[in-house]
């Protein structure tokens, strides 16, 4: 904030804020009338008279006059205290003149002229905490071979998108936090989508623009992995401030409390209690309880001050849970970390070495890329067929980096190798994201399960550089997974071999906290179709799942996997109990799930398409089902098939779509509108074919074909199957999901070529 904001009162006040905050026990001092005459400031503490002149004038005669007084009164000062010493503060708006200086500098031993921020800056050496703070490690800006800090960072920027969809880039998110009023942001964005280094550059951004701007605050950006147990802001900042070595660490909390500090907290996710409790509500509990020093920073940092928080999207149930555990209610921002733009893709590959065509699959989280890139597997991951759908694409992914790695590694072949980063994806299900970490000793039993015999040396030099492990803690040797998609992939596998050999598979799914993603369930069905598995076989291993020990997330998965291919399950009735399902999506019609039932289930987003026939579907009983996409509400939902269940939220899908058919354009518009729409801004990695014609009336259905061969045209959209039925995805064609959004913003003066030939059909 510039000082050119002050007048004269508002400066005055100013000063002895920060002399109440500069010397506490005298905080009852201020303006004080001595000798018949106004000062602006007496503190007397027990050791120290402090006397303060505060001008915003830059004349000779000002100071001389100014400074006379306070000598004068100092003297007498002296002799009225005379235990204690006497100090005189002229403090100038700006920086003192050479003549102020030459005038203070008369009396060395007793006065003291500063500036107002040279003044501020007694709170705290700011200048010195920034220093040390870039030499120590931000959030998980780590070097995934071997955990260890990065002190150099290759960042390529990325955007940080509004709910309204404006896009915003570091140097636009410093700005609003400095500002003294839209400054209270909170940063989303899945594992391995940048969080901490874009925290780190918003870090860097606000530190660096201080001299420029002539702003007096600085950013204090907390590693929130630092301070799991802690509920008090004190005392964070204070173990912050010993971390990096700052000497006098309640100084740190000084300036915070003084308004003087943009506060970034990064990593809401990592000081949270984990662990699937079985019960919704004790779920959430563990989380808000975990938030406490996070609603205390919230509630405590002045309202002048900017405040970031950045954690995992998906962390919370809901975005109410969310505001509820941080307590940021309706005051903060949500602002979502984008992943690579396909221009940052294309950027990025080409620094690497890449420029020839880019799968649309292709995985575009910062982490992963770099480490891809690192490991030297990106031409393994790049020459999977450009148009392949994303099942295949990862399956065929992991085929290759399996047989790269028994390359180098003679002594196993690629499908163990394969089997061993399966094996350990299924244990790191244990943990609540499913990424881990995996001990030594878990790693170890993994090679010897999947091998029949313990690792030799050569096993343990292989252990150390698994395909898509990256050490999580130096100190202990555990590793992580390092990105939700390949973990997934991976996870699909071990599920993938008790299909194969229900009965003697050694799986032990008891632990695993959550069903997989969608992507999962998508790598499943396509295996399945690749071996041409029949219904049967998968119904006769539904039922072994329903006699494992608590067997709820294994038979969840399995069950979808039916769904996805279309099947039927045959045979006796199954349960699934006390089971975490992160999607399900109920829109196959020629799927039949009826002879299953959902008990004690908490499914976060639960979709039914309206033209699913109702019989088919399964029966859910007191389960908690966060998001409901396709129905209006509880009284739209199928009473036979949905016993005591709790909802969250409905969302409507048919609401928008009449929306847009009512809108004064050509039908052909109006039918790429409603594509675009599903295609490019709702949830998932796709959309069958049969959805994009949901939701039309006939005359509109009968345009849907010729838009999907226009859009296809104009590489927008790729067919692909999966589970025998068409999907259509969106592409990463560099500015393709820009024109999309850009057609559904304006459609009525859109000149985009798409849109005008789609207009055109009759």
């Amino acid at each position: 904030m510039p000082n050119v904001a002050f007048d004269g009162a508002s400066f005055e006040n100013e000063v002895r804020r920060v002399a109440r905050l500069l010397w506490p026990t005298a905080e009852y001092g201020g303006a004080a009338m001595e000798d018949g005459r106004e000062r602006d400031g007496v503190f007397i503490t027990d050791e120290v008279v402090h006397l303060i002149e505060c001008t915003m004038f830059r004349t000779k005669d000002k100071a001389e006059k100014d400074i006379d007084k306070l000598i004068k009164l100092s003297k007498k000062m002296a002799a009225r205290f005379k235990t204690k010493v006497v100090r005189c503060w002229f403090i100038t708006l700006d920086e003192p003149t050479a003549e102020q200086r030459g005038i203070a500098s008369k009396y060395p031993d007793r006065l003291v002229a500063l500036s107002l921020a040279q003044f501020r800056s007694k709170l705290v050496d700011s200048a010195s905490y920034l220093s040390l703070r870039l030499e120590y490690p931000f959030g998980s800006v780590r070097d995934p071979e071997t955990g260890r800090p990065i002190r150099i960072l290759e960042y390529i920027s990325q955007d940080l998108i509004t709910p309204s969809g404006e896009m915003l880039g570091v140097e636009d998110a410093a700005k609003r936090l400095l500002d003294t009023q839209q400054n209270r942001v909170i940063i989303l964005g899945d594992y391995g989508a940048g969080k901490s280094s874009t925290m780190r550059e918003i870090f860097k951004s606000i530190a660096a623009g201080r001299s420029t701007s002539g702003s007096f605050k600085f950013p204090i950006l907390l590693n929130l992995r630092d301070h799991h147990g802690q509920t008090d802001p004190t005392e964070a900042l204070e173990r912050h401030a010993r971390r990096i070595a700052l000497a006098n660490p309640s100084h740190l909390v000084r300036a915070w409390r003084a308004g003087y500090v943009v506060l970034l907290l990064d990593g809401f996710d990592e000081i949270a209690t984990a662990g699937w409790a079985g019960k919704t509500k004790k779920l959430r509990d563990l989380r808000w309880r975990s938030m406490e020093l996070i609603r205390s920073f919230v509630s405590e940092t002045p309202l002048s001050s900017g405040v970031a928080i950045a954690g995992r999207a998906h962390f919370f149930d809901s975005e109410n849970e969310m505001t509820r555990s941080l307590g940021t209610g309706n005051t903060f921002e949500p602002l979502t970390l984008s992943e690579f733009t396909p221009e940052q893709v294309e950027r990025y590959l080409a620094h690497k070495g890449w420029h020839d065509s880019i799968p649309g699959w292709l995985p575009t989280r910062p982490l992963l890329l770099g480490y891809l890139a690192s490991r030297g597997l990106l031409k393994e991951t790049l020459e999977v067929e450009v148009g392949s759908p994303p099942a295949l694409g990862w399956h065929r992914l992991l085929d290759r980096i399996a047989e790269r790695e028994a390359e180098i590694e003679a002594g196993l072949d690629p499908d163990t190798v394969r089997q061993l980063i399966e094996r350990l994806a299924s244990v790191a299900r244990s943990s609540v994201d499913g990424l881990g970490p995996l001990t030594s000793g878990q790693i170890k039993e993994a090679f010897n399960t999947v091998c029949g015999y313990p690792p030799d040396d050569r096993g343990i030099v292989l252990l150390q550089r698994l395909p898509g492990l990256a050490v999580h803690s130096p100190e202990d040797g555990t590793r992580r997974f390092l990105d939700q998609d390949f973990a997934q992939v991976a996870s699909a596998g071990g599920v993938y071999s008790f299909l194969l050999d229900p009965y003697n598979y050694p799986t032990d799914s008891s632990t695993w906290q959550c069903g997989l993603e969608q992507l999962g369930i998508e790598v499943l069905a396509h295996r399945c179709h690749l071996v041409d598995e029949s219904e049967k076989r998968l119904s006769s291993a539904a039922q072994a799942a329903s006699k494992t020990q608590d067997q709820g997330v294994l038979l969840s998965d399995i069950l979808r996997t039916i769904h996805c291919l279309g099947f039927q399950y045959g045979g006796p009735p199954l349960f699934v109990k006390n089971a975490l399902v992160p999607d399900l999506t109920l829109d196959n019609p020629s799927a039949d799930l009826s002879l299953v039932e959902f008990q004690d289930v908490l499914i976060a987003s639960l979709e039914l398409a309206p033209e699913m026939f109702i019989a088919r579907l399964p029966r859910f009983v007191r389960c908690d089902i966060l998001t409901v996409v396709g129905r209006t509400g509880a009284a739209d939902m199928p009473v036979d098939k949905f016993l005591e269940c709790r909802y969250d939220e409905f969302v409507e899908t048919g609401a928008t779509t009449d929306s847009i058919l009512q809108m004064d354009l050509p039908m052909g518009g109006k039918v790429l509108l409603t594509i675009l729409r599903k295609i490019y801004t709702q949830r998932g990695r796709g959309r069958r074919e049969s959805a994009l014609y949901r939701g039309l009336d006939h005359r509109a259905q009968r345009l849907v074909a010729d838009v999907l061969d226009l859009m296809k045209k104009e590489g927008f959209v790729i067919p692909a199957k999966v589970g025998g039925q068409v999907v259509w995805l969106p592409t990463r064609s560099p500015g393709t999901r820009v024109r999309a959004l850009k057609i559904l913003s304006a459609p009525h003066v859109s000149n985009d070529t798409l849109f005008q030939a789609c207009a055109s059909l009759a």
